[in-house]
C-alpha cells in the first residue's frame, strides 16, 4: 500500500466528513456517502448483537468528525475504508477489541501482516474475555446472510501466509 494514517498502512485515498448516520455495527455515512468498515463484520441487525454493535459504533462516532483512508468501493457502491477519529483512535479495530464485531478474514489479504496480527489479536482477546458477541454462541454474520461459512485464505498474493 505505501500510504500510512496514524501510523496504519492505509489506501491511497482519502476523506473527512462528519458521521451524519450509523446504519449498523459495520456502516456509516458522512453526507450522502456510504462507508463500509474495512476487515470487520459486525452482527445483522436482526441477530443478537446486532442493535448493540450498532449503538456502541454510534457512541464512538455519531455525529464526530473522522477521517476514512481507502482504496476501493464495494458492489453496492460503498466506500470500503479504514475509520480514524482526530485522536487517531482506529474505529474499525476498536469495534473488533469491545466484541462488537468480528475480524473479518476472508478479506485479510487486503491489509497487511501487522493489521492482519492486531485484528487476529484483538478478535481472540475480545472471544476469551467474553466481551460483546462473545458472551454467548454467536452466529457469524456472513453465516447468517449465507448459511455458509466464508472462505479464508491460506496465501496471499504477495506471498505471506494470511492466517495467523
Amino acid at each position: 500500500m505505501g500510504n500510512t494514517h496514524c501510523g496504519v498502512s492505509v489506501g491511497a485515498d482519502r476523506m473527512m466528513g462528519r458521521v451524519t448516520s450509523v446504519h449498523d455495527g459495520d456502516t456509516i455515512s458522512i453526507g450522502n456517502e456510504s462507508i463500509r468498515l474495512a476487515s470487520i463484520d459486525a452482527p445483522e441487525l436482526d441477530q443478537a448483537h446486532g442493535p448493540s454493535s450498532r449503538a456502541l459504533l454510534a457512541a464512538m462516532v455519531l455525529g464526530q468528525t473522522v477521517t476514512i483512508t481507502y482504496a476501493q468501493t464495494d458492489r453496492y457502491d460503498r466506500v470500503v475504508g479504514t475509520v480514524f477519529k482526530p485522536d487517531c483512535s482506529h474505529v474499525n479495530l476498536n469495534m473488533v477489541q469491545e466484541g462488537a464485531a468480528w475480524y473479518y478474514e476472508a478479506f485479510q489479504c487486503e491489509i497487511d501482516f501487522r493489521q492482519r496480527q492486531d485484528y487476529a489479536a484483538a478478535h481472540a482477546q475480545a472471544r476469551a474475555a467474553r466481551r460483546g458477541l462473545w458472551s454467548a454462541d454467536a452466529v457469524a454474520p456472513w453465516v447468517h446472510r449465507n448459511s455458509v461459512d466464508a472462505k479464508v485464505p491460506n496465501s496471499c498474493p504477495n506471498g505471506d501466509a494470511a492466517s495467523l
